[in-house]
């Protein structure tokens, strides 16, 4: 599977200077195994054989099925997607600061790259630093998320036209908690039953027991209707770039441009403590992320189980960087951790803090132990603490996590100027700008 995934890069003839344009399309709280790329029953990502759905992008092209993000919030993991460094490194701590490393973008554009970015989440307004690099920013939330698509290609049109080469950035929210997704995607997979309110779902944090398999259910079905209306919306994004490039004369969009599907973070959904939401969690329903990339150079109807983090992508895509590491980590701020390799995930709280992250609902408890091993192949959702059963994984992991905390950069948390808490509160994030990071322990500091 290495293999083939090395043939998008200069062992298959390509050179550094590819000459393809590149569009990135995201979807905000996506998590990967509610994809039928990935499993899921429900395919709300559409079939194989309708075209430019996600399913047949899928199909077309390179589907990594062990991505991983740097933490579970949106403004740290798409800071090191664009970056290409971790939170602790870039700034961007949590969706309160700002990413303050230098953009793959600002590099781009730099080179002559036409730029545009259009982004449905309020938190990744342009003080917090992803707007660098992009001639074109707008924040389109709300009702205005629809417009994203449409928006792009009023940017991509004279573009095309003139053969500039170009990176447009579509980033969308819906699978975002509240679960509202519109008619008729509220009924696509539940029928009536409550609202998926923020505070329905910080209640059921608050007394796990009101989440019933029925109500659970229900709110795995408003989630996935969420999903199916961000996946349509993609799809008619890139069928309507494919007509631009058709009309243009110069083929279809796959034939002149890299296509990545990804997203920032999944969403933990009730798995454990009735935690629906995503921000406390660093297991894999939050962690692991889908990445698809098609197009130019890239192989059709391959899968790679190579560890990937969404800080390699840009790298891989560009720079002809195919990731090799025997571990992916993640983090909230520098407090709490996860390491994982191929077959396991090593969960840290070196502070032993009984409380978990700073996050809403404030009042509940989000319990991290100090140490806790999990066997992904026959436990995908960690919920099975093996540590004791195996201390030699444990301190191979512990050791690697160590290690790699030691080689960061770390860099002070990024304060954007002109911040508005009021937004941030909408969102469901503290208002705070504090860290209290906590080195991880070293191999030695076991029994």
């Amino acid at each position: 599977m290495l293999a083939a995934a090395a043939c998008v890069l200069s062992s298959c003839g390509q050179s550094g200077s590819k000459d393809f344009d590149l569009i990135l399309v995201s979807v905000d709280t996506l998590r990967a195994d509610h994809l039928g790329i990935y499993g899921a029953s429900r395919q709300p990502d559409g079939l194989a054989s309708d075209p430019f759905s996600l399913t047949w992008l899928a199909e077309q092209g390179l589907v990594w099925d062990s991505a991983w993000a740097p933490a579970g919030k949106t403004l740290p993991s798409l800071g090191t997607f664009w970056s290409g460094q971790f939170p602790l490194e870039h700034g961007g701590l949590s969706n309160k600061h700002s990413v303050r490393a230098p953009l793959e973008s600002e590099r781009l554009n730099q080179a002559g790259w036409k730029t545009a970015a259009r982004v449905a989440n309020r938190s990744l307004y342009p003080p917090n630093g992803l707007a660098r690099g992009f001639e074109t920013y707008e924040v389109l939330w709300g009702e205005q998320e629809k417009e994203i698509g449409p928006s792009l290609l009023q940017a991509t049109r004279p573009w095309v036209q003139q053969e500039e080469r170009f990176v447009i950035w579509g980033h969308w929210m819906a699978p975002h908690q509240p679960y509202s997704p519109p008619p008729p995607y509220d009924r696509q997979y539940t029928g009536s039953g409550p609202k998926g309110e923020n505070q329905l779902l910080a209640d059921l944090h608050r007394n796990p027991a009101r989440a019933t398999p029925e109500l659970r259910e229900h709110l795995l079905g408003l989630y996935d209707g969420e999903v199916a209306w961000s996946a349509d919306a993609i799809q008619s994004f890139l069928k309507g770039l494919d007509a631009q490039y058709q009309a243009s004369g110069r083929g279809s969009l796959l034939e002149n441009a890299r296509v990545v599907f990804f997203s920032d973070h999944g969403e933990e959904l009730g798995d454990r403590f009735g935690y629906f939401m995503h921000a406390k969690s660093l297991y894999s329903g939050v962690i692991q992320v889908p990445l698809v990339m098609a197009g130019v150079g890239i192989p059709s109807h391959t899968r790679s189980d190579t560890l990937m983090s969404l800080a390699d992508a840009l790298p891989f895509l560009l720079r002809d960087e195919l990731p090799d590491q025997d571990f992916v980590f993640s983090a909230w701020q520098g407090e709490f951790f996860s390491a994982r390799n191929a077959e396991w995930t090593l969960i840290h709280n070196p502070c032993q803090n009984e409380q978990g992250p700073n996050e809403k609902p404030h009042d509940t408890p989000y319990v991290y132990p100090a140490l806790a091993l999990y066997y992904r192949a026959t436990d995908p959702l960690e919920k099975k603490n093996v540590a004791q059963e195996h201390p030699e994984v444990v301190r191979a992991m512990l050791g690697a996590l160590h290690t790699w905390y030691g080689a960061l950069n770390l860099a002070p948390p990024g304060i954007p100027p002109g911040i508005d808490p009021s937004i941030l509160e909408q969102l469901g994030y503290t208002s705070g700008f504090e860290n209290n990071p906590c080195e991880p322990w070293s191999a030695e500091d076991l029994p």
